[in-house]
């Protein structure tokens, strides 16, 4: 039986392309009071940058210069680090929502990336999980084609579906650790805060951090 989970949060995220280098050779993720900021690299000239906003925020309110005295006031907490700025060529804002379509397969229909499965682009998980979708199924197709067999393409959901999962939660989780939300009270961000702290001082939590990020073995 198809089933389908799905899951909304009451946050969007406010994207930006900029005609200027990057400030930084890293990522900065900036978990804030005022919401997560993303600073990004798209190439030696460009920067890409994201602004947590409320999911129904109108984009004409957000002028450029409001959004580079944003990304600053988030950004911009290290003593003696600055953002440069530059023009903006690009922006939009993009709901922020969990997805998976279980199974993955009906009949002779078989579903790979977006189709199958969304996660919030925190955990920047996307991008990989729609390209291991398609290396298994061209695994499968190969040998069904080859040779006949079928045990490959027979087991596609279930192999594509247990890395889906695993995403699924790193991207909640990240997405969770990182944003502010509304029905937080000062106990629940000061849990927040602890588990941030937590996982920049444990080599432990660190670890299953960067191993879930950088993504896990093809098999």
């Amino acid at each position: 039986m198809l089933q389908f989970f799905d899951k909304e949060y009451p946050f969007g995220w406010l994207g930006v392309l900029a005609a200027v280098a990057p400030s930084a050779e890293e990522l900065i993720y900036s978990s804030n009071d005022r919401g997560f900021a993303l600073h990004s690299m798209r190439s030696p000239q460009l920067s890409r940058f994201y602004l947590q906003v409320a999911p129904d925020e109108d984009i004409a309110a957000w002028p450029d210069e409001r959004i580079w005295a944003e990304l600053a006031a988030r950004l911009e907490t290290v003593p003696g680090w600055s953002l440069a700025t530059g023009p903006l060529v690009e922006k939009g804002i993009t709901a922020m929502r969990s997805f998976v379509a279980e199974p993955m397969q009906f009949g002779r229909l078989f579903l790979a990336g977006d189709a199958a499965h969304i996660v919030p682009p925190t955990g920047a998980k996307g991008l990989n999980l729609a390209a291991f979708d398609v290396t298994v199924l061209t695994r499968a197709l190969d040998a069904w084609y080859s040779s006949g067999d079928a045990g490959l393409l027979d087991d596609y959901s279930r192999a594509c579906l247990r890395r889906v999962w695993r995403a699924q939660h790193f991207s909640w989780w990240m997405t969770t650790l990182l944003h502010s939300f509304e029905h937080y009270d000062a106990y629940d961000r000061r849990l927040q805060q602890s588990y941030l702290d937590y996982v920049c001082s444990s080599e432990a939590a660190s670890a299953s951090l960067a191993e879930n990020y950088v993504g896990l073995a093809l098999s």
